[in-house]
């Protein structure tokens, strides 16, 4: 009976895959890295646990989702200050980690770069300070043998032990990550999948315990990260999605990440609430969801039936020809073309206008531009190679090139 149950509802997710397109489920993850600042002079910790205190409660006023990654120096940080005066009424008389967990919401998860500690400590630390299990390894490198610090050692049936805390087991159910040092060469992919090996990371091996959860483009907030840039790369994803340029049957998840302690500098902590207003936005139009990392994860285990899926980010469906002009702002299909072609517009702006260019810098050609596809007939132009700008007002937004054939 289970497993009719589950058929029907499979069949009943790809009539409404077919019917329309699917949802991308947004979150934000950020890491506590191993820096000495955490365990250093007070004002840090304390300046950084006052950003805490507002920004949850406006995170879960939108309906944002924040996955917390935390590594060892954080969470010691966490348990020798974390006395006192601190623990107040503003946290519900809780440490701020315990108030973030069960009061506004946060997913706690660990994060090792395990040179000391190994996950199974971390876990440790965090049950120390009365935080719920993980069942999720908050990073991974895929394909690095260092011996015992591999997510190899947690894929084992039996889970993994502790090095300063041996007592400790842990067995994750899924992972997060499939990066490289320096990140040189991530796996920057959508979907789930069972890794078979370091070696064989991509290939999906039901025998292994672990999941692989993938969490799509790298969009990490920084310091010379625009508003603008962050929320157009959500919309991209979303476009390829509604176009179909993606797969219809496909699940996607993406990663907004940053990094806690970026949050003590005022100019970035109103950054990071500035884009969560334009992505709420963006979420009440029906395309996509917040949702943590083990909401998306529990519906992968059971809507979706454990269905394998990979698709790399970037990568466009057979069939759909499309191409970035300059900042996924704007793309043009199918190019080459024969003067008849969408320029599809993922921003919304004032007086947008499209401008033709030939070899020799003349303006040849203009047209009104406006949020999402607008079809452009050029049969009459000779065949060759054209600049495109796009254009708000006096100001060039992007600029490319298409073919004319």
């Amino acid at each position: 009976m289970k497993k009719l149950i589950a058929l029907i509802a499979l069949i009943i997710l790809n009539l409404n895959v077919n019917a329309q397109a699917p949802v991308v489920y947004i979150d934000y993850v950020t890491h506590n890295e191993d820096v000495t600042s955490w365990t250093g002079a007070s004002a840090y910790y304390t300046n950084n646990r006052a950003k805490l205190l507002t920004l949850a409660p406006y995170f879960q006023l939108k309906g944002a989702k924040w996955n917390m990654q935390s590594d060892y120096t954080y969470l010691q940080a966490h348990i020798a200050k974390e006395t006192g005066t601190l623990i107040t009424s503003a946290t519900n008389s809780k440490t701020v980690l315990r108030w973030l967990a069960e009061d506004m919401g946060v997913e706690m998860d660990p994060h090792s770069h395990e040179n000391v500690y190994i996950y199974p400590d971390v876990v440790k630390l965090m049950d120390s300070i009365g935080l719920a299990e993980s069942k999720m390894v908050g990073g991974n490198l895929y394909a690095q043998p260092n011996g015992i610090n591999t997510w190899t050692a947690l894929a084992n049936v039996n889970g993994q032990n502790g090095i300063i805390f041996p007592s400790r087991n842990w067995k994750p159910k899924y992972m997060m990550g499939g990066g490289t040092p320096m990140h040189v060469a991530d796996i920057n992919m959508y979907g789930f999948w069972n890794p078979q090996s370091m070696s064989t990371y991509t290939v999906h091996d039901i025998t292994q315990p672990l999941v692989h959860m993938g969490v799509g483009c790298p969009i990490k907030i920084q310091d010379g990260s625009t508003v603008q840039g962050i929320v157009d790369s959500v919309r991209t994803l979303i476009n390829n999605v509604q176009s179909g340029a993606y797969p219809q049957s496909g699940f996607y998840f993406q990663s907004i990440f940053f990094e806690q302690g970026d949050l003590n500098t005022t100019a970035f902590y109103n950054k990071v609430v500035t884009i969560t207003d334009s992505l709420s936005a963006i979420v009440l139009t029906g395309k996509a969801q917040w949702k943590t990392m083990k909401q998306t994860y529990t519906l992968w285990e059971t809507v979706y039936n454990k269905q394998k899926f990979q698709w790399s980010c970037g990568q466009i469906a057979s069939g759909v020809e499309e191409q970035s002009l300059v900042d996924n702002s704007l793309k043009v299909f199918p190019n080459p073309n024969n003067g008849s072609f969408i320029v599809n517009l993922d921003r919304e702006i004032v007086n947008g206008e499209l401008v033709l260019m030939n070899l020799l810098g003349q303006k040849i050609y203009t047209q009104h531009v406006d949020y999402g596809k607008n079809t452009i007939e050029l049969k009459e132009l000779p065949k060759g190679l054209y600049h495109c700008i796009l254009q708000e007002g006096e100001q060039k937004i992007a600029s490319g090139k298409i073919i004319i054939e």
